[in-house]
């Protein structure tokens, strides 16, 4: 069940990341998704976005909420995204004596998606992306999955907010994109 669910999430990741991988300049740019088997038109007249952005609300657990205020004047049937990555630092403890046995650091990805939207206007107020954890109880050969080896468990978690992205993508015809972001690294429109 673990497995699915994570191919779930990781294939759902790639769309969302795939829906801003090239920079939105005209409506003729041609990006491959390669992972999705798919072309989808860069297109900056899509949808306007009139704002959007995403918050880290604690350090301590890793909440992110997001909200966006889109234009969808010609009421295209879209499928919008909001889209997460967080850096996580925390210890791995042996429970038995409570010693720190190593720090570690990684990235994971949080994303909610909204599918077939087609209001003039999409707008969301501090939507709660899904709470992040780090896996701890996978078993047989998805152990080497887990935060911690052995026994060991993570405390002592602090979060920061890497980069986000609110993006849309049609669901008819040929594919088009746009989509808002924290930093251009993929090609999105920035604040």
């Amino acid at each position: 069940m673990h497995s699915l669910r994570r191919s779930t999430v990781l294939t759902l990741a790639a769309l969302a990341l795939g829906a801003c991988s090239e920079s939105p300049t005209t409506p003729t740019n041609v990006t491959t998704m390669e992972s999705l088997g798919t072309a989808a038109v860069v297109d900056p007249t899509l949808v306007t976005f009139n704002s959007a952005s995403c918050t880290l609300t604690s350090s301590v657990t890793g909440i992110v909420n997001c909200s966006w205020n889109i234009s969808n004047p010609a009421q295209e049937v879209v499928n919008l995204s909001a889209t997460a990555l967080l850096d996580v630092s925390y210890d791995c403890v042996n429970p038995k004596n409570g010693r720190v046995q190593s720090s570690e650091t990684t990235q994971l990805r949080t994303f909610r998606v909204e599918s077939g939207v087609f209001s003039t206007s999409l707008t969301g107020t501090n939507v709660a992306l899904p709470w992040l954890i780090l896996p701890t109880d996978f078993s047989g050969s998805l152990k080497k999955q887990n935060a911690c080896k052995g026994n060991h468990v993570p405390q002592n978690a602090e979060w920061s907010l890497n980069y986000w992205d609110v993006s849309v993508i049609t669901t008819t015809g040929t594919p088009r994109m746009s989509c808002f972001a924290s930093d251009n690294r993929n090609g999105c429109f920035t604040i």
